[in-house]
C-alpha cells in the first residue's frame, strides 16, 4: 500500500515534508477514536488504548499513517466517577467532523476510523454518515474485534469466563481484551504507566462475578434492544466498581510484561490474516463507485452548505 519509507507511522512523530511526501504514494489515515473514564485498576485512556493499539498494527501492515491522541469524548455511564471525563454527544460528533473535513483537505481521501466504546460507536457513524452527504466521500467505520469476528478470524464475543480463549500461533492463551490493552500500551511506549501488583494502594475488594454485575434488574432485557454491545437506553452505573470490576492490579510488571507480548503476538496474527489491503482497495473502489453516482444525481442529493458544486 504504497512505496514511501515512512520514519514512523505515528502521524504527529512526522515532520510536515514527510506527510507531504507520504501523500504523494498512499492516502490512507487511521484515526481511532476514544474516551477517559474510570476503568477498574488501569489508567483511564485504557479503552482508546486499545483502538490505539490497533490503528498502530495496522498502519504498520499497510505502510500508513495513524493519529495518536484523540480520547476525550463521551464516557457513557461512567461519569459517576470522578476521573471520567465527560464531553457531551453532539461536541465529539462536530470534533470529529472537523478533524474528516481536516484531513479530507489534506489529502487523506481514504479515513478509517476506529472506535473504542460504545458511546463512540454512537456519534461516529452518525459523524460519517453526516460527513458523507456533505463531501460525497465515504469513508470507513472499522471496528477491529467486530470485523475479525465477521470474516471468521476470531470466535463470537463471549462473556463466559468458562468460554474457550483464543490462542496466538505460540499457543498462549488470550484474553482479547485485557492482553490486547496491555499490547497496547506496549505498542505506545507506556506499559509503566499500568500499575503492577502493589504499586497503588487500592481499597480492598472483590471482584464481582461475571464480567458484568447485576447493577439494574432488567438491564439484560434492555439490552436485547440493541443488534450490538451498547446501551439502548442511557445510564449511570451506581459505582465505579460497577464498570470492569473494583480498582485490582493483577499482575506483576513481570507479567504485565507477558500478557503484553502476548496481546502483540496475537494481533500480529489477526493482521496477517485480517484481508487488509482488500479491504482499503474495497474502499477504494467504493468512492469511485460513489462518484460515478454523484455526477449523475448531484442536482438532488444533500448539499454541503460550504461548498455547493459537485466535487467531482
Amino acid at each position: 500500500m504504497g512505496e514511501y519509507h515512512l520514519r514512523s507511522h505515528k502521524y504527529t512523530d512526522l515532520t510536515n515534508y514527510e506527510i507531504e511526501k507520504y501523500l504523494e504514494h498512499n492516502d490512507i489515515i487511521l484515526i481511532p477514536v476514544g474516551n477517559c473514564e474510570t476503568h477498574a485498576g488501569y489508567p483511564v485512556d485504557s479503552e482508546f488504548v486499545i483502538a490505539e493499539g490497533y490503528a498502530h498494527m495496522m498502519a504498520e501492515k499497510l505502510n500508513a499513517i495513524y493519529l495518536p491522541d484523540v480520547v476525550y469524548f463521551n464516557p457513557g455511564g461512567t461519569q459517576i466517577g470522578r476521573g471520567t471525563i465527560h464531553v457531551s454527544m453532539s461536541a465529539s460528533f462536530q470534533y470529529t467532523k472537523e478533524l474528516a473535513h481536516s484531513l479530507l483537505n489534506q489529502g487523506f481521501k481514504r479515513q478509517i476510523w476506529l472506535p473504542s466504546h460504545v458511546p463512540t460507536t454512537d456519534f461516529l457513524i452518525a459523524m460519517l454518515t453526516e460527513f458523507f452527504d456533505e463531501t460525497k466521500v465515504p469513508m470507513l467505520f472499522f471496528d477491529p474485534m467486530a470485523y475479525f469476528r465477521n470474516i471468521g478470524i476470531v470466535p463470537p464475543m463471549s462473556f463466559d469466563p468458562n468460554a474457550p480463549k483464543p490462542k496466538t500461533p505460540s499457543g498462549k492463551e488470550v484474553n482479547p481484551f485485557d492482553d490486547v490493552m496491555l499490547a497496547g500500551y506496549k505498542l505506545a511506549g507506556r506499559l509503566d504507566a499500568v500499575p503492577a501488583k502493589g504499586e497503588v494502594d487500592f481499597p480492598e475488594a472483590e471482584q464481582p462475578e461475571g464480567f458484568f454485575p447485576e447493577w439494574f434488574p432488567e438491564y439484560r432485557l434492555l439490552g436485547q434492544c440493541c443488534s450490538f454491545m451498547a446501551a439502548p437506553a442511557p445510564y449511570y452505573y451506581a459505582h465505579p466498581d460497577e464498570h470492569i470490576g473494583p480498582p485490582i492490579a493483577w499482575y506483576t510488571r513481570e507479567e504485565l510484561e507477558e500478557h503484553a507480548a502476548t496481546g502483540i503476538e496475537y494481533m500480529q496474527d489477526l493482521m496477517d490474516r485480517g484481508r487488509l489491503d482488500e479491504l482499503m482497495t474495497a474502499l477504494s473502489h467504493l468512492q469511485e463507485y460513489e462518484a460515478e453516482i454523484v455526477k449523475k444525481h448531484y442536482d438532488h442529493l444533500p448539499k454541503n452548505k460550504y461548498s455547493p458544486v459537485c466535487p467531482f
